[in-house]
């Protein structure tokens, strides 16, 4: 309980009240088994609400090949394993001029994805998480960076990762709301 002190009037009044609930979102986001590195020094999430239906953002994050129709600035983006990505898949792509070969960890249809990708010195795990909640989805992007590299300069990683993060939950939002 919290104690607040309440002076009107010249008279003060001690007034317990229950404590505000903290946030129940979960520390880390799963995908499987898979989190992100818990102990790299740059971690970084972005969550947005998409006014769109499940299946079609899950479409529009899991269709690979097409990610240059919207976000362009990470192309080219190719899956290198036919068929439906899943466990095991590889897909290259780059992202701020680097070039990345990444290897899915895990798939749960439509609800999330989690790849890993070692790339100049950093080792990153990237996840989505995909939730159906009232008028759309809830998409949540998390994502480590460990490494020398990153360690060397991690607020400088830090705000990297944050903006890029955002900037892709964002894409999402935009171009699932317009489809």
């Amino acid at each position: 309980m919290k104690k607040i002190v309440i002076a009107a009037l010249g008279v003060a009044v001690l007034v317990a009240v229950p404590a505000p609930a903290q946030a129940s979102e979960p520390a880390f986001q799963k995908c499987g088994r898979v989190t992100v590195d818990r102990d790299a020094p740059v971690i970084g999430r972005a969550s947005r609400f998409v006014s769109a239906p499940v299946p079609t953002v899950w479409r529009m994050h899991t269709d690979i090949d097409r990610w240059d129709t919207w976000i362009p600035e990470i192309t080219p983006a190719v899956t290198k394993t036919p068929g439906p990505l899943r466990r095991g898949s590889v897909f290259e792509w780059n992202p701020q001029g680097m070039h990345v070969t990444s290897t899915v960890l895990t798939v749960e249809q439509r609800r999330c994805t989690a790849w890993g990708a070692p790339v100049g010195g950093i080792d990153g795990v990237h996840l989505f998480t995909f939730r159906k909640v009232r008028g759309g989805v809830l998409v949540t992007t998390e994502e480590s960076w460990s490494g020398a590299v990153v360690e060397a300069d991690v607020p400088g990683f830090q705000a990297l990762l944050d903006t890029g993060l955002q900037d892709w939950v964002q894409r999402i939002e935009d171009v699932a709301e317009s489809r």
